[in-house]
């Protein structure tokens, strides 16, 4: 007893508030929850544009095999099938054995300074094919070896023995107006338990006579690596802080280059497909940026219908040249693009009632087999088994869960599961498997549906269509094999109408997508309204 009263009488207090047991797992609910809570803000992402610290390392990459010769900066050796790292930024080559040296001693290009004055950052050797001097106006690197140099924010190209005539200071070359210099950038470093790195803090305008800086996103799994490729091609020719990668932030991140640099106009470059697409144009829309960014695009994805009806082409070619998408984008015209609110009211389901939904529509909406074509190709694509993703492997599935709906026709009679009004108008529908509301004149990889010469059926008064006449087009498929028809060109499908505003009342259990990205869709009802208009770029230089 001597022992005990000569403890803390405090601890008599901890004792009867917390048992012996009681305080292992008051200790165990707190570390959950700071360890939930980091999660959660992890996977979350984060909302503000994260910086590389260029002072430290440089932005290693692994060399694929190509026709161009490869040389180590540091030890000059060959690096023979093309093992060894680059840098995408500033383009300095190291094999494995040379990479602390080549940190330690050539500097990388730089994302921030405190000087207006850029000189040009030589990086010697390893030019691209066909390179001239920029002094001479002759061919550049003709020798093995490495030599000559190449200059890597104006891409100059010059000899070494014509160096020393050319102007000591960086124009920062062709793409200047899309460029943000390094004096512009502002960052701060962010301290935490967790994560130590740069932030961009603040972006100022350099004075540029028609400055409009562009930001390049993109995820560095799409397209079968082809997005990794895209963002270290991007980061050669502009500042490394205005390339920003969807696999580690969200696009709210990306866009507070607009927020930073209100009122100018930012353009955004978006390389994916349209569900990717749709989710930067929405993002856009929720921070309720002023002006709006206009959008540009590079096609990853499989159908890549908005990339089409826009210029950008239908797929990306096999090797990237990234200044003809450049000078595209210097070229390019504004215009707009409706964007549409999609309001889903679900009905009670097993006694449930579930909550309403608001989704954004640039491109279609479809309810029946097309959307269950593409479900399927979802669920498949989503799947561990899923290790090949190339573009034809992604046409192939979908040929194969379109063949087997000729089979099975999971959405047969569905003129009986739903009921369709336009602009408040019951619409009598014949026997279909689809119903396709369309923003765009293209659908499932390049289809013009509603201009589909021959079609039947037409409850309309209006023949055009456009993206941005704040009208949308109602079309029906019959069934799987009529979809496949319509990709070849060998059918048509029925025209049901046109309207500023359609709703569809669902009586059960149906596929649905909204811009690519599908789901099924429990009992309910679905109106689809104008918003406003959104700035997308055209591109003037289309090849399609």
């Amino acid at each position: 007893m001597a022992v005990f009263s000569k403890l803390n009488p405090n601890m008599w207090m901890l004792g009867e508030l917390f048992p012996p047991f009681g305080i292992t797992s008051f200790v165990s609910a707190v570390v959950v929850c700071v360890i939930s809570f980091y999660i959660i803000k992890r996977l979350s992402g984060e909302t503000q544009v994260p910086v590389r610290d260029s002072t430290k390392n440089h932005s290693w990459t692994s060399i694929t095999i190509s026709s161009k010769a490869w040389y180590c900066s540091i030890c000059e050796s060959l690096l023979l099938n093309a093992i060894g790292v680059y840098c995408d930024c500033c383009g300095v080559c190291a094999d494995q054995d040379c990479i602390k040296k080549a940190n330690a001693k050539l500097p990388c290009k730089v994302i921030t300074s405190n000087t207006e004055v850029q000189l040009h950052h030589w990086v010697k050797g390893n030019l691209p094919l066909g390179a001239v001097c920029a002094q001479c106006e002759e061919d550049c690197s003709m020798e093995p070896g490495l030599v000559d140099f190449q200059c890597c924010w104006c891409q100059k190209t010059v000899h070494t023995e014509c160096l020393p005539s050319i102007e000591k200071f960086c124009d920062y070359g062709p793409y200047r107006n899309m460029i943000v210099p390094p004096w512009c950038v502002q960052v701060a470093r962010r301290k935490g338990a967790l994560n130590k790195h740069l932030l961009l803090r603040a972006v100022k305008d350099p004075g540029w006579d028609k400055w409009t800086p562009l930001v390049v996103i993109a995820n560095k799994k799409s397209g079968n690596t082809d997005g990794a490729l895209l963002l270290s091609e991007f980061r050669k020719y502009l500042n490394p802080v205005q390339v920003i990668d969807l696999d580690e932030r969200k696009p709210p991140a990306a866009l507070q280059w607009c927020v930073l640099l209100a009122p100018k106009i930012v353009q955004i470059l978006v390389a994916g497909g349209d569900g990717t697409i749709s989710w930067v144009l929405t993002s856009s829309h929720k921070l309720d940026l002023d002006p709006e960014p206009p959008l540009a695009i590079i096609p990853l994805g499989t159908g890549n219908d908005l990339s089409r009806v826009l210029g950008w082409g239908k797929q990306n070619s096999g090797e990237l040249q990234v200044d003809q998408v450049l000078k595209n984008i210097q070229g390019a015209r504004v215009s707009e693009l409706d964007r549409w609110k999609v309001e889903v009211t679900s009905t009670r389901h097993l006694g449930l009632k579930l909550p309403s939904k608001v989704y954004y529509m640039y491109n279609y909406l479809s309810i029946g087999v097309d959307a269950q074509v593409a479900l399927s190709f979802h669920k498949t694509r989503d799947s561990i088994f899923y290790v090949y993703g190339s573009r034809v492997f992604n046409k192939l599935l979908y040929l194969c869960f379109g063949t087997q709906q000729v089979v099975t026709s999971d959405c047969k009679n569905l003129e009986r599961r739903l009921d369709l009004y336009l602009d408040g108008q019951h619409i009598d529908l014949p026997e279909l498997e689809s119903v396709v509301v369309l923003n765009i004149p293209s659908w499932g990889a390049g289809v013009n549906l509603w201009g589909n010469k021959g079609m039947s059926g037409d409850n309309s008064s209006r023949l055009s269509q456009s993206y941005h006449d704040g009208v949308l087009e109602v079309v029906g498929i019959y069934s799987s094999f009529h979809m496949a028809q319509l990709q070849v060109g060998l059918s048509c499908p029925v025209r049901l109408g046109q309207a500023k505003v359609v709703e569809i009342r669902l009586k059960d259990k149906s596929p649905m997508q909204i811009d690519g990205e599908p789901w099924e869709q429990h009992p309910g009802k679905l109106k689809v309204t104008f918003v406003n208009r959104c700035p997308v770029l055209v591109n003037q230089n289309r090849s399609d």
